[in-house]
């Protein structure tokens, strides 16, 4: 009888460890971010998102295939109500697809006037609005690419319109578009809030960092390491890079993100960590807190139904043809903290991958472009 009352304690042990074991593993998570809006465009956003100065505009490039020709606006909403009808910014009607889907959009620092990088005709075009009525300002024709590529537009703190173009940096003059080449090779940059600095990625991965006069201040460069996305501080005493590193398995080389921070006041660097496993297919996408306390990256997600195909297909191409899978996962948007690589947030899908992120520069929300046609606006709850 002892025994029997034993076993029967041992079971409901057994049964309480198990249910406090699936409580604990399918918690709620604590969610930083709340929907705010969402907002499905008639077109093909391209380009990236971008936020005003002051965080009270959402831009973004939409692509309209009409009669046999792409037709490009910029459309920009109100934040966060972008689910209002958009103030629409006519760009091109030849507009020739993106090469590239680095930052096409531009605001000056005082939010008045917005470039837009385009090309047309052959011709990589620098596009610039003024924002408060539409209007049309003037066009800079930068000339024909050799690399088929979209000319990439950022504003210096002072004003000044950085364009780069064919992998080259120019800086044009906004009243006259005056075009003065630099001798400055980059695919992306970013300045400091003071202008004193220059960050710039290059083609080969190596990061560099040039004072106000355009002279080198050191380039870090680190063996099967590309470094993608660049930001400083808003108050401009970190430099961040977003890296990602391949794990040599071919024809297939897994890939992981990671950051580097440097300190401004030495440019030491105080921080090189991974910050996500190795994934087989991985298409880099990311955005930077303004503070640098957080970084919204694209991941791959197979918990949906497109997951779950993207799963069998895998498992039909490598298990029994015995060949490699090359197709991309679908993705979802995962934000992490900067000094430790901690998940901050899972962020739902919404129609399809997501696939490019723009934090407002106050930090409150964060934008997230959904498969081709789909913006969705999250707001960061308080810390």
């Amino acid at each position: 009888m002892k025994e029997k009352w034993l076993n029967r304690l041992a079971l409901v042990v057994f049964v309480l460890v198990v249910g406090l074991w699936v409580l604990w593993l399918f918690r709620p998570q604590p969610m930083p971010f709340v929907l705010r809006a969402r907002r499905k465009v008639q077109g093909f956003l391209t380009g990236g998102v971008i936020f005003s100065p002051t965080g009270d505009w959402l831009a973004a490039s939409v692509v309209n295939a009409k009669q046999g020709q792409l037709m490009m606006t910029v459309q920009l909403w109100r934040v966060p109500a972008i689910q209002t009808t958009p103030k629409v910014l006519p760009v091109s009607q030849q507009v020739q697809p993106m090469g590239i889907s680095l930052p096409q959009l531009g605001f000056s620092p005082d939010g008045r006037l917005l470039a837009v990088g385009y090309r047309e005709q052959g011709l990589s075009k620098v596009a610039i609005f003024r924002v408060a009525d539409g209007r049309r300002l003037q066009t800079i024709i930068m000339g024909k690419s050799k690399w088929v590529l979209t000319p990439t537009v950022t504003f210096a703190p002072d004003g000044r319109l950085a364009v780069v173009h064919d992998f080259r940096l120019w800086f044009v003059r906004v009243d006259d578009g005056k075009k003065m080449p630099t001798n400055i090779q980059a695919r992306d940059i970013a300045f400091s809030p003071d202008g004193r600095w220059l960050a710039a990625l290059h083609i080969d991965g190596a990061a560099s960092l040039y004072d106000a006069n355009g002279r080198l201040v050191w380039q870090f460069r680190q063996p099967m390491q590309t470094f993608w996305a660049t930001a400083f501080s808003k108050d401009g005493q970190r430099l961040a890079c977003l890296w990602w590193l391949l794990r040599m398995k071919l024809p297939i080389a897994p890939m992981r993100y990671g950051v580097s921070i440097w300190q401004a006041s030495d440019w030491r660097l105080v921080r090189s960590t991974p910050l996500t496993p190795f994934y087989e297919n991985l298409s880099p996408s990311a955005a930077f807190a303004p503070d640098l306390s957080m970084v919204a990256l694209s991941e791959p997600d197979t918990s949906g139904w497109d997951g779950l195909w993207w799963q069998l297909e895998h498992f039909v191409v490598e298990k029994l043809l015995r060949r490699k899978h090359l197709s991309v996962p679908p993705a979802q948007a995962v934000v992490r903290r900067l000094r430790d690589g901690k998940m901050v947030a899972k962020l739902p899908r919404f129609g399809g991958s997501a696939r490019k992120f723009a934090f407002s520069p106050d930090g409150r929300y964060l934008a997230v472009l959904h498969s081709a046609d789909t913006i969705v606006l999250w707001e960061r709850k308080d810390d």
